[in-house]
């Protein structure tokens, strides 16, 4: 139940040190479990996974030196009575223009009375002090966000071993490109599905990284086809993928959503073949295929949403090879560009490494917004009773047009191609002709006024390309303009086809 687990953490927090403070603070989801260390075992290491650059890349002595909290040898925070920094060129807060941030929003979805509450942040209040917010800020994020998004992390996943850790990051784009740095050297191969997210196709293809398709159905990804590539690999093609990127609820672009035996079988070829895994899960909270027990189409009581949540692969994750992907632009804003990912300690820290000379930090407005909304305002309840309301928004939307990605296979005649200088000519020619029909019909489309995507966009295997694809998606659009925007994009079809 979650009331019992909210208890429970507003326990724990009543029993726990207060929250370090001062500039860029130490901090770590170490602090913030219900789950003490030792009772779970410990990730294996994956030291054999990284790749050279990782290996190689060392945390900032800046960042370290700056950090007004530091862990002492037993891991809890050594905060001295009084520090002075001369070292770190950090900036006086004295000089910042701004004083305040006041934000107003919702109290919650689904009370009888949706109140609108306003959300401030003052210089030198003692919750989230603004001047530290604005200040250069600990890669792992505030202790005040941190410590509710590790508390929501172990409420609805509870990974199953016991040095995982969770940490803010600059959207889930920046965090998947530096995963991938971080586990790929150029010429390595990765494992996708066969259509995939284009942000990942495109993040790997300049840095040299190959990507291999695995076949999908209904359901997403195919184990079978999965064991079978990983067990008749040719060494001659390079070393064999050691990772895996996966979209394993509402897949973009296909819409499909793996079942638990799905998972569980995926996850079982991945230990027998040593593969590491992004589970990249941005749609996982919004449950389009449920509806209320007593089968009503109405926003369901927050435990019964909870059960229907599908199990994530880092629910499953015994040996810590799961880095997972949580993102806030579908269900808060893509502008915060503030979200987490959780994965063993050994990671999160590779990881850390890589933000101290990168982007360093997520936003500290984003982050106050977020602290200031999920945790002062909403609380867990709150925040999940947001996303069974968003869920139900949606599955709205889902029931007008067919899917939050409607994926299509156009039944397009077969192009007739001539070619005297054998069959590898007849093939490209085929893909030249099927690549035109596409760029017709994505023109036309958006001449009537429609604006599509090309499946071409999600192959993870360009050559492999076969017929013509595209995703329609309903996110964006207004629910009344579907019917007008169908016929439009119908009407385009036709005049190519």
């Amino acid at each position: 139940m979650l009331s019992q687990a909210i208890a429970n953490y507003t326990s724990h927090r009543s029993t726990s040190d207060p929250l370090p403070s001062g500039p860029a603070p130490f901090t770590s989801s170490e602090s913030f479990k219900l789950c003490r260390p030792g009772t779970k075992p410990k990730a294996k290491s994956w030291d054999h996974h990284l790749s050279t650059e990782c290996r190689n890349r060392l945390p900032s002595n800046l960042k370290a030196s700056a950090s007004s909290v530091k862990p002492g040898l037993d891991g809890a925070p050594i905060i001295p009575q009084r520090q002075i920094s001369l070292g770190a060129g950090r900036p006086i807060p004295e000089y910042f223009p701004w004083d305040s941030l006041e934000l107003s929003g919702k109290q919650s979805r689904g009370a009888a009375v949706d109140e609108a509450v306003v959300m401030p942040c003052t210089r030198g209040e003692q919750d989230f002090d603004f001047a530290v917010a604005l200040n250069y800020g600990y890669a792992a994020g505030s202790p005040q966000l941190l410590r509710f998004i590790t508390e929501h992390i172990e409420m609805i996943h509870d990974p199953p071993y016991d040095d995982w850790e969770t940490c803010l990051t600059s959207g889930t784009t920046s965090a998947m490109d530096t995963v991938f740095r971080m586990f790929c050297d150029r010429g390595d191969w990765i494992i996708t599905e066969e259509y995939s997210y284009p942000g990942a196709i495109e993040a790997v293809t300049p840095l040299g990284i190959n990507i291999l398709g695995i076949k999908m159905d209904g359901q997403g990804l195919i184990p079978e086809d999965l064991e079978a590539k990983l067990r008749s690999w040719d060494p001659a093609r390079g070393r064999k993928p050691s990772v895996m990127y996966i979209v394993p609820c509402g897949q973009n672009p296909t819409g499909a959503t793996q079942s638990a035996e799905r998972r569980r079988k995926i996850y079982q070829v991945a230990e027998e073949h040593d593969l590491y895994i992004i589970e990249d899960d941005p749609y996982y909270f919004l449950k389009l295929h449920s509806r209320s027990e007593s089968g009503e189409d109405k926003q369901m009581p927050v435990d019964e949403y909870l059960r229907q949540l599908p199990p994530s692969y880092l629910s499953m994750d015994v040996s810590g090879r799961v880095v997972r992907l949580d993102a806030t632009s579908k269900i808060l804003a893509p502008g915060l560009r503030c979200a987490w990912m959780t994965c063993c300690s050994q990671i999160a820290e590779k990881y850390m490494n890589y933000t101290e000379v990168g982007s360093v930090a997520p936003s500290g407005f984003s982050q106050v917004a977020m602290y200031k909304l999920l945790d002062v305002t909403w609380g867990h309840e709150g925040f999940i009773r947001w996303l069974a309301f968003l869920s139900h928004q949606y599955r709205q939307r889902r029931d007008a047009l067919a899917g939050m990605f409607l994926w299509l296979h156009l039944q397009s005649p077969t192009p007739r191609i001539s070619c005297s200088s054998g069959s590898d000519c007849s093939i490209e020619k085929e893909k030249t002709a099927l690549l035109d029909l596409e760029e017709r019909i994505y023109n036309r489309s958006m001449e009537n006024g429609v604006v599509i995507s090309k499946g071409s966009w999600f192959a993870a295997e360009p050559d492999q390309l076969k017929g013509i694809k595209l995703r329609l998606t309903f996110a964006t659009a207004p629910l009344d303009s579907f019917d007008w925007a169908v016929k439009q994009f119908a009407d385009a079809v036709r005049s190519e086809l």
